[in-house]
């Protein structure tokens, strides 16, 4: 009951992604065409939110850590058609991606620990700051 009742608070305030990989490759595009400068995605699947636990106490860490960069944590569920909107190719769920001028610079995802989640986010989200 507890963790419903996070989930639930947490989808209502924010949204968020997974495990680091240099991946500078990997284009993030938006439906409008948009260009994202720095944004934080978190992708998720709302018919296994019990994997999704670490990920959510992640994303409180990281807010307390970055409140400016999780403003517009953006939120996306791998069940509907956004998904193919937002990514070229939809990463596993759950997920944290971290873009920058429009390439991935982290991608965190599937069953990892919230440090595990932490750290490459933290890393990634430190370079904005330079």
């Amino acid at each position: 009951m507890k963790h419903i009742l996070a989930f639930a608070i947490l989808t209502s305030t924010m949204l968020i992604l997974t495990s680091c990989d240099d991946i500078s490759s990997n284009k993030v595009v938006l439906a409008q065409d948009q260009f994202i400068e720095k944004q934080v995605i978190f992708f998720t699947d709302e018919r296994n939110v019990s994997r999704e636990i670490p990920y959510y106490d992640a994303i409180i860490e990281l807010k307390k850590q970055y409140p400016d960069h999780f403003k517009q944590l953006k939120v996306v569920s791998l069940n509907t058609k956004t998904t193919n909107d937002i990514a070229d190719t939809p990463p596993a769920s759950p997920a944290i991606v971290v873009v920058e001028d429009n390439q991935i610079i982290c991608k965190v995802e599937g069953h990892k620990s919230k440090e595990n989640i932490i750290k490459p986010v933290s890393r990634a989200i430190q370079t904005w700051e330079q």
